[in-house]
């Protein structure tokens, strides 16, 4: 089993009275399908930031693709993060582009061939139920289509892991239920899932690790 991302002793605080994590350890494997629950404020998103390396230990080690990540890796976290791929919540996209240039500016950072790139859009628009839209620009979009267009977005570039803070919150039943069996489909093919919820989800014939955040630690349900 390979580990993709090592954990250990971890400490993150924001200020010397507001300390997030307190010697926090994990490895997140190859091939995981990790749901992360707990209350409101109890760290879910900034768990997800220390992975996708936009927030920092103040001490402890995370090793990331064989990699230590401190202050002096930005080269490091630049390589890594062209792996992942990332549905934040606030995730950010441009309003005066459209739907399909959206999930396209991702292959500025991916360089990857242009026409296996289209062939990849194409696929996945048609998947989210954005071919209708996809000429149409983000400001004219609702709050359910503007989350579809950062989920595909942040598949489109088949990365080996994803990271997804509450990436169900305004979607239907139905682009729900698409959703998991893509995010099942993918897991099955090597994509190593991490994903917080409000609420605990049951992924049908999936088997998922469990973590919850209390107290600056994490605990996992066995």
């Amino acid at each position: 089993m390979k580990i993709l991302i090592k954990i250990r002793n971890v400490n993150v605080s924001y200020s010397k009275e507001r300390k997030i994590f307190k010697d926090i350890n994990l490895d997140i494997i190859k091939q995981d399908f990790i749901l992360i629950n707990g209350e409101n404020g109890c760290g879910k998103s900034s768990f997800l930031k220390l992975l996708y390396m936009q927030l920092l230990p103040n001490n402890g080690k995370i090793i990331i693709f064989d990699k230590e990540i401190d202050n002096n890796s930005k080269k490091d976290i630049i390589k890594n993060r062209k792996k992942m791929g990332v549905i934040l919540q606030n995730d950010y996209l441009i309003p005066y582009l459209t739907v399909n240039q959206n999930i396209e500016i991702s292959n500025f950072i991916q360089n990857t061939k242009k026409k296996d790139y289209n062939l990849r859009v194409k696929e996945i628009l048609d998947w989210a139920g954005l071919k209708d839209i996809k000429n149409e620009k983000i400001h004219n979009l609702s709050d359910g289509e503007k989350q579809k267009v950062i989920i595909a977005r942040s598949l489109v570039s088949k990365p080996d892991i994803l990271i997804a803070d509450e990436p169900i919150t305004y979607l239907d039943n139905t682009t729900k239920e698409k959703f998991f069996f893509l995010l099942s489909s993918i897991n099955k093919l090597g994509t190593t899932i991490i994903m917080t919820s409000k609420m605990p989800l049951e992924i049908p014939n999936l088997r998922t690790r469990k973590l919850i955040i209390k107290n600056g630690q994490l605990i996992e349900n066995i």
